[in-house]
């Protein structure tokens, strides 16, 4: 199996169970040369165990996550770093600057969603998709955006990095903290 077929095929898995028979048949799971602490900080459950309490805001969290990453990757495709001068200095403007292709100052209902025609709205959500599967008691969650994108190599950097500044500069994002509310979150929802 492939690296390629190896994620798609961890796609597919709902159960911890699953995801070590995965990686175990893939020869993964016990080679401690694959495998680095989250953040690269050996004590890092500080951070991460001290995130959402409730498994429904932990779920949110995730959501804004791929809202911003979403908003990032329309910065980007702009041509416009998300950190420089040029870029939108509140979620508001991102959102009529990227997808209503206008300023609050030229149109007052511009970035306004609730404005939006149905068609449009259903248009720009399916960029953001949470699939739940799994059984009622042990659900897997799985959330995918067409946002920003990550490289493999950079991924210590941003998915798996901790209380690293990466959106702290980002005026239109809402997650700046970098503290991986995501690892909390398996934990909570059981």
């Amino acid at each position: 199996m492939n690296e390629y077929e190896l994620c798609l095929a961890l796609l597919n898995c709902d159960t911890e169970d699953e995801v070590i028979a995965l990686l175990s048949d893939a020869g993964y799971w016990t080679d401690r040369d694959a495998w680095r602490y989250f953040g690269d900080l050996e004590n890092n459950w500080s951070t991460i165990g001290n995130q959402q309490s409730s498994p429904h805001a932990a779920l949110v969290e995730k959501l804004v996550n791929a809202v911003d990453a979403t908003l990032m990757g329309h910065c980007y495709a702009a041509g416009i770093e998300p950190t420089g001068n040029d870029a939108p200095r509140s979620m508001r403007a991102a959102v009529a600057q990227f997808f209503d292709n206008t300023t609050v100052e030229q149109n007052p209902s511009a970035g306004l969603i609730r404005t939006w025609p149905a068609s449009k709205r259903t248009h720009v959500a399916q960029s953001i998709t949470l699939v739940a599967t799994g059984s009622k008691s042990y659900p897997c969650f799985t959330i995918s955006d067409a946002g920003e994108g990550q490289i493999p190599d950079e991924m210590p950097n941003t998915l798996l990095s901790l209380t690293r500044t990466n959106k702290m500069r980002i005026p239109f994002v809402q997650g700046k903290f970098n503290s991986q509310g995501d690892c909390a979150m398996l934990g909570n929802l059981r």
